[in-house]
Parts: structure tokens; C-alpha cells; sequence
């Protein structure tokens, strides 16, 4: 069995948000975007999508079951057509815990396709509803990883956990701004901003102890672009290094299926 030149449907069902990117061999060649609170509406538009798509192979990851389950509906008549991403069910890498994320995994997975080949390994900082680092040798095997709040979620929780503060976001950032401020929003806003920064590089340093040398940092997620040129510990940005991963992983899988 051969996946190249065909069209896969990679599907990423986070806390947030649901990606999904249209790949005609290795181009992605759209993309499209849903709230994970809205599954209906994701599943219908992608109904009407996949009719479009026959013998095209769907790759689903998922970090949120409930949100799953009217996706996954719209393949069932053709279950060979689809394939969920799970350590169980991926034949890429090694020394996966059984509980890890599949985002996690199609990062992993990524990582190692495109940035370990002229390095021993890689490490991923996905910056989404949850801040992840996930690391990845040369060979395929799993080196380990951290998970804290998002920086979004750290915006949300401050508000909420307290009586006075509002909730803010932030869409840009100039890293050459004062972390001084004189009101409370912008004291909200550069000390978290700051203290994401802070950790990632923390992170960054702490990790590098322990992996081999050479090895690359890749950002991803959809604050990668505001967090990653002030962090200044990346050698990439790639926000579609998820959906890279997912697509990835199926395609190994069915591959190996048919060679065997």
C-alpha cells in the first residue's frame, strides 16, 4: 500500500480548538478551524468536506473525547478510511507512555521526521491551552517532556480566581517594552507574558542538560509567533507541526499495514 500523492484529512481535536489540515501528499494544502465547543458544527462541515475526499485517509487526534464522538460518526461506514492517533497505535516511535497526549505524540512524531535529521534530537514547546515539551531523539525514541498552565489559561485564572482582576489577552508583544508597569492591566499583561517567557527558557536550559548536544527547539501552537521570538531559544516556528505529525503517523501505520 502506498499513502503518496494521496489526500489525507489530519484532524486535531484540542481543549480549544479543533485544527484540521487538508495534505495532498506532503502539501498542506488547506485548513480549516472550529471551536471545540461547537463539535456540531465541525462535524457538519466536515460531512459535507469528506464526500468531497473519497479514499482519502482521515488521521484524528483527540485530547477531548466527548468532543470526538460526532466526528467520528461522520467515518464510520468506512472505519478502514480512518485512524485515531494514540501510543497504542502508532508504529513510529519508542518509549511512549500509554497515557500520553496525541498532540504530544503527533509533535513527537513531527519533530522527528523533519528536524532530527541532521541532529541528534529535538524538542518541541507547543504553546496551546496547555504549555507542553515534549523531546524526541534522532532514532524515534521518546526522551520525555513538561506540561504546565497556557498562557491563555493563566489570563483566565487569574481573573476568575480573584475578585479584582480582569481577564485579559494578548495578541502582540514587544519584547523590548519595561516589565515595569503603572496600571493593573499592564501589570497583568508583561507579568505573565514575562513569566511564560521565563519558564520556557528555564525549560529550555533545564532540558538541554539532559539531552545530547546539537539538539533543536521548535515551537508550535498558536501562540508560538508571540512567545517564541521573545523567548529567544528557537531555532523554528512551525504552527502546523501538529497536523504534520498526525498526518505522519497514520500514513506510517498504513504503510507498514500493507507492506506486511
Amino acid at each position: 500500500m502506498t499513502v503518496k500523492n494521496k489526500l489525507t484529512l489530519a484532524v486535531d481535536i484540542g481543549n480549544s480548538r479543533i485544527s484540521c489540515g487538508l495534505f495532498n501528499g506532503d502539501e498542506l494544502a488547506d485548513t480549516y478551524n472550529y471551536s471545540t465547543s461547537e463539535p456540531q458544527v465541525a462535524a457538519s462541515h466536515l460531512k459535507t468536506l469528506s464526500r468531497k475526499l473519497d479514499g482519502a485517509l482521515i488521521s484524528l487526534s483527540s485530547v477531548v473525547p466527548g468532543a470526538s464522538e460526532g466526528l467520528l460518526a461522520i467515518w464510520k461506514p468506512d472505519p478502514a478510511s480512518l485512524f485515531q492517533v494514540s501510543a497504542k497505535n502508532q508504529t513510529l516511535l519508542s518509549g511512549l507512555y500509554e497515557t500520553i497526549g496525541s498532540d504530544r505524540i503527533a509533535n513527537a512524531a513531527a519533530a522527528f521526521k523533519h528536524y532530527t535529521v541532521d541532529c541528534p534530537a529535538a524538542v518541541v514547546i507547543d504553546f496551546g491551552t496547555a504549555t507542553t515539551l515534549t523531546a524526541v531523539s534522532r532514532e524515534g525514541d521518546f526522551l520525555g517532556g513538561m506540561i504546565t498552565l497556557g498562557l491563555a489559561k493563566i489570563f483566565y485564572a487569574l481573573h476568575w480566581q480573584t475578585a479584582q482582576l480582569p481577564e485579559l489577552s494578548v495578541i502582540e508583544w514587544d519584547s523590548q517594552a519595561s516589565p515595569l508597569a503603572f496600571d493593573t492591566e499592564r501589570a497583568i499583561e508583561r507579568g505573565c507574558v514575562i513569566g511564560h517567557i521565563g519558564l520556557v527558557k528555564y525549560w529550555v536550559e533545564r532540558a538541554k542538560e539532559n539531552l545530547p548536544a546539537g539538539t533543536r527547539v521548535v515551537a508550535t501552537g498558536g501562540l508560538a509567533p508571540l512567545i517564541a521570538p521573545a523567548a529567544d531559544v528557537f531555532d523554528a516556528v512551525d504552527v502546523t507541526l501538529t497536523l504534520k505529525g498526525i498526518k505522519i503517523i497514520a500514513e506510517e501505520a498504513r504503510a507498514r499495514v500493507g507492506q506486511g
